[in-house]
């Protein structure tokens, strides 16, 4: 007798809307694609796609895995809030998703395919799970990325302001210009770096 051994959600994630596939595999190692559909990648989106999984995820006592890519941080509240709600969720590398789609033949065309391939390969493999970071840790992380790029625009408008100072002509008004916004970046700068000591100073 053939009989379900595991469900699996495929989710292909864009910065508007995910892409999402729900399959099983049975005993006879077949996967089979019990549904799938879009959903907007919002808070009101995630709720309905809490809803759409309840309606046809139908045996709960058969593990569920949920495998989605590693898309900037788009992928990001939707992992979050399957993993609080108890499903084991696993994000992987676009390139390691890519290769598993060519090795099984498929080629990546829409989003409808990649949610197909990623709940096939969530079925078939067993993936390592998921897991979030402290709300600390991720304030800490944005905080030290903002640093990084504060400083980089410090430095390309420094090396503007330098070549109009040595210019042929001088232009005091936009010279004033680029070391007022360069002064803003500095003070505020100077805001981000005291943010991150007291970040630090909670762990």
């Amino acid at each position: 007798m053939v009989t379900i051994i595991k469900w699996s959600l495929g989710i292909d994630v864009g910065s508007k809307q995910i892409r999402c596939c729900l399959s099983w595999i049975d005993s006879a190692q077949t996967v089979k694609v019990k549904a799938s559909r879009k959903f907007s990648n919002a808070p009101v989106g995630l709720q309905e796609l809490l809803l759409w999984i309840k309606k046809h995820y139908t045996d709960p006592l058969v593990p569920l895995s949920v495998t989605m890519e590693a898309t900037g941080v788009y992928y990001e509240r939707c992992a979050l809030l399957l993993r609080e709600k108890g499903f084991r969720v696993s994000v992987i590398l676009p390139t390691k998703a890519k290769r598993y789609l060519q090795a099984v033949g498929l080629k990546s065309k829409n989003d409808k395919i990649d949610a197909e391939g990623l709940a096939r390969m969530g079925a078939e493999q067993h993936l390592a799970q998921w897991s979030a970071a402290s709300a600390d840790m991720y304030a800490l992380r944005l905080l030290t990325r903002q640093h990084e790029d504060l400083q980089k625009s410090i430095t390309s408008f420094s090396n503007q302001l330098h070549a109009i100072q040595n210019g042929m002509y001088r232009y005091e008004d936009i010279e004033n210009s680029y070391e007022q916004t360069i002064s803003n970046l500095k003070e505020f700068l100077a805001k981000v770096e005291t943010a991150i000591t007291e970040s630090i100073k909670k762990k």
